[in-house]
């Protein structure tokens, strides 16, 4: 069965997608047929705040269906798709200062 039937559009399948955590999205698209999930993929990645679950989605998709729904940028998500996360980057623009309390001689 399609999620893509009269009682679930798109647009309610990417509503729950806004705020869904991304280890649950397999779950929330896995009815959907793998063309529908190429399209869906290719979509959400054009959307800022949805990237992170496009590239959940086209972890569930072969090559050829995100080909067929995104042409050469569905096989761009497809290969980031499978990249390992970097999880080190959030702090790897920041690096440690020493900050001393000290005062000089010429202070005291």
């Amino acid at each position: 069965m399609s999620a893509f039937n009269s009682s679930t559009t798109m647009d309610e399948t990417i509503g729950r997608l806004h705020g869904c955590p991304t280890r649950s999205i397999d779950a929330l698209v896995s009815n959907l047929p793998e063309h529908h999930r190429g399209n869906l993929a290719v979509f959400c990645y054009g959307r800022a705040h949805l990237h992170e679950a496009s590239l959940a989605i086209a972890a569930t998709c072969n090559l050829d269906a995100l080909v067929d729904a995104g042409g050469k940028p569905g096989a761009f998500l497809f290969e980031q798709s499978r990249r390992p996360p970097e999880t080190d980057h959030i702090f790897s623009w920041a690096r440690r200062v020493r900050i001393s309390l000290e005062k000089s001689a010429d202070e005291v």
